[in-house]
């Protein structure tokens, strides 16, 4: 039997709890990676900053849709106010929650844009094309808002004159995290390949682990951005079919986003400590050749290890 949309809303708001909670773990441990390190705090010149501001952002919008759909489900419970829940898409705590969305996805669209411009040297040839999705992708989310504030009669699963903002909204959203994630991936493939040829890799004897510490990486970032791509995919179906399986989707979406931004830095902090703790009992010739550090650094400022 399909389920109401009251139903849907309560069963969705368990669901929400439990990714909250998994949520709040990982940014536990995402905020450890970010301010700590094995010798103890980090002073602030050593903070990630940028890295550090989203991953205290998106709990607090993650937390904000949690209380609104516990508001929503409390104020249904009496049957002479279910309609009027449901129905006024327009009302402040409707349109709140579709902000929570909206912000939570640019928000994660924003930090992989920005990766890829630090990746590629701070370059906006190559991050023209994100950015520019991005801006795509804001102006579409604005357009929602003010579009949902005037409808007041109509159910989520309903409004038709939604649906062309929102179909734009994710299917840019998608296209970017997509070309964003490959264009990182190749950059790091591009410049593993042009160091392993270099006078002191080679001599070293240390390309194998290099290359297995970037392959980990490249791993790392398109296993997180496959979560979080495929959230936004699912969510986007849910909205344009009008299926009440939007109360689930649009809910775990903005968890989804923070939970894939923390993985990323805490998997990646740890797996620099397990390397510094195993080179600690490794000796490698020295040789007088200069070494570049430039990727390496690159990919630390955009993980938030440094």
């Amino acid at each position: 039997m399909a389920l109401t949309e009251q139903e849907a809303s309560i069963v969705a708001l368990f669901v929400e709890g439990t990714a909250w909670g998994v949520f709040l773990v990982t940014f536990g441990l995402c905020l450890r990676s970010l301010l700590w390190t094995e010798s103890g705090m980090k002073s602030w010149p050593e903070i990630n900053r940028p890295m550090l501001l989203v991953c205290l952002v998106m709990p607090i919008i993650a937390t904000v849709q949690v209380i609104l759909n516990i508001i929503r489900a409390l104020e249904s419970l009496g049957s002479t106010r279910v309609s009027e829940q449901f129905t006024n898409l327009g009302s402040a705590a409707e349109v709140l929650k579709f902000i929570c969305v909206d912000m939570q996805t640019l928000i994660g669209d924003g930090i992989l844009t920005y990766r890829c411009w630090v990746v590629y040297g701070r370059s906006w040839t190559v991050a023209a094309v994100p950015a520019l999705l991005w801006i795509g992708a804001s102006v579409t989310a604005v357009l929602n808002i003010v579009v949902l504030s005037q409808i007041h009669s109509e159910a989520l699963t309903a409004p038709t004159s939604l649906r062309p903002i929102i179909s734009s909204f994710w299917g840019i959203s998608i296209a970017l995290n997509i070309i964003t994630t490959c264009l990182i991936v190749v950059r790091i493939y591009n410049v593993d390949r042009t160091v392993s040829r270099h006078p002191v890799t080679r001599l070293s004897g240390c390309h194998s682990d290099r290359l297995n510490r970037l392959q980990r990486t490249i791993r790392i970032i398109i296993e997180s951005g496959a979560i979080y791509t495929s959230a936004a995919i699912i969510t986007c179906a849910t909205y344009v079919s009008g299926s009440v399986a939007v109360y689930f989707t649009s809910a775990l979406e903005v968890k989804t986003a923070g939970i894939a931004f923390n993985l990323i830095i805490i998997r990646v902090h740890n797996r620099s400590h397990d390397e510094e703790t195993r080179n600690m009992h490794v000796s490698t010739p020295l040789y007088f050749v200069k070494r570049p550090r430039q990727m390496d650094t690159e990919v630390e400022a955009t993980t938030g290890n440094r």
